[in-house]
């Protein structure tokens, strides 16, 4: 009981002192090398990360905490530039890396444990790897002997085969790191050679769509309706056609565009996209509007480091940004809020959590008297921010938010309101 009270008091102070917060966090990766890609599962709590000097990281919490699994096969003078992991098992993955002019795949399938090779190519570079379930997967690296490397496997990595994938390289095009994304059975790759290459049929077949830039660094699609696209190069281009025409549109920032991620808006009846962007920069920028607007979304405060590759997890509604120095970023996407009275409060107000205790999730229901800015933040007993789930203004009246906390472990956790001069702290348990 002692515990409890001490933690309660430092939790208060805490609320006391408050500084508005963004819905950005930085994790503590432990290391400090070039973070170059990340890879968020969509059903689960796993996220794979991999960097410079054979470095592999992973999360099983959504990024609260992490792993350290360099060295355990991988060794350690590689420099990876591309991570996988598979749907519906997070103990399996797959990264890519190179050593002088050579490039190696490994795998792993008790959880980064341990590191097996799977692949080897001389003169090589496997730019992007994709698992579309736990057995069939493709991948793209930089031409050899004029043909794309391309490569199917069929047995959830553990074996790589050409047969059938024949692509030839035009003039001295190559890819770029992870500059690939697939949707069953469809696979788009950028060139620096004016075109997106594009197949319907697992890599059968290819299709040149020319693009009015010369390299597409990053591509993204959307994950649910794919026939909107998104690729960079020095300026950002935009598709409602999977590909097949692209028109420029206005992209704050400069520099190379290193990664791109959509994902649907999490609000009623969604028109558009929320799209995120790194170029080049400590800077992450975002459109609320399927790209017609974009924004300043989170500044690292670390101002020599340079985001590198984003990955968005569906499972936790959270956006992960790694990049140089050993930096990972973790972003809230803001939860459903519903309006359900316009009466006009007598002053803010938040209520307790129903039900409580709870084992998935909860509702939480706050007031605005008038139109305000509110933030709905979550923390464990120790006074650690858990998730910011709401930091935007409301207009006057009563509110309601569904938490979620399927990937929080058993016990006691505080939400808290801050508004003006309002501040309120609930009490609620997870029992699972």
């Amino acid at each position: 009981m002692k515990n409890i009270l001490i933690l309660m008091f430092v939790f208060l102070t805490y609320t006391i002192t408050y500084s508005q917060p963004s819905y950005w966090s930085e994790c503590n990766s432990g290391v400090t090398t070039t973070l170059t890609s990340a890879w968020a599962l969509l059903s689960s709590d796993a996220v794979w990360v991999c960097g410079y000097s054979g470095t592999v990281l992973k999360s099983t919490n959504f990024g609260f905490n992490w792993v350290n699994l360099t060295g355990n096969g991988i060794p350690t003078n590689v420099q990876l530039i591309n991570i996988c992991g598979v749907s519906g098992n997070k103990n399996i993955a797959l990264t890519a890396g190179y050593l002088g002019s050579d490039t190696w795949v490994w795998r792993t399938t008790n959880g980064g444990i341990n590191w097996v090779q799977v692949f080897y190519q001389a003169s090589g570079f496997i730019n992007s790897i994709w698992m579309f379930d736990q057995s069939l997967g493709f991948m793209m690296g930089d031409p050899v002997g004029q043909r794309w490397s391309l490569w199917k496997t069929t047995n959830g990595g553990f074996s790589w085969d050409s047969t059938g994938l024949y692509l030839p390289q035009a003039g001295s095009e190559t890819g770029y790191n992870n500059s690939m994304f697939c949707y069953y059975p469809k696979i788009w790759f950028g060139t620096n050679n004016s075109r997106i290459y594009y197949s319907t049929n697992l890599g059968n077949s290819w299709i040149i769509q020319t693009v009015p830039e010369v390299n597409s660094f990053a591509i993204a699609m959307n994950p649910i309706v794919p026939h909107v696209a998104f690729f960079g190069g020095v300026n950002l281009y935009r598709s409602t056609n999977q590909g097949t025409n692209w028109i420029l549109i206005n992209s704050p920032g400069s520099g190379n565009f290193g990664g791109i991620s959509t994902t649907p808006l999490p609000v009623e009846n969604p028109q558009y996209d929320i799209v995120w962007y790194v170029r080049s920069s400590n800077v992450v920028y975002i459109s609320y509007n399927g790209g017609e607007n974009w924004s300043v979304d989170y500044t690292n405060p670390t101002t020599t480091m340079v985001y590198r590759h984003l990955s968005f997890s569906f499972a936790g509604s959270k956006m992960f940004a790694v990049g140089t120095l050993g930096k990972i970023s973790v972003r809230d996407l803001p939860y459903h809020i519903k309006k359900i009275n316009s009466e006009i409060p007598i002053h803010f107000n938040l209520f307790q959590n129903y039900p409580n205790p709870f084992n998935q999730s909860t509702i939480i229901e706050f007031e605005c008297p008038y139109r305000s800015r509110v933030v709905l933040e979550v923390y464990d007993i120790s006074g650690r921010l858990i998730s910011t789930l709401i930091n935007d203004e409301y207009e006057q009246g009563k509110y309601q938010i569904q938490f979620t906390g399927a990937y929080l472990t058993s016990g006691v956790y505080f939400y808290r309101m801050v508004s003006d001069n309002f501040s309120q702290t609930k009490r609620m348990i997870i029992i699972k």
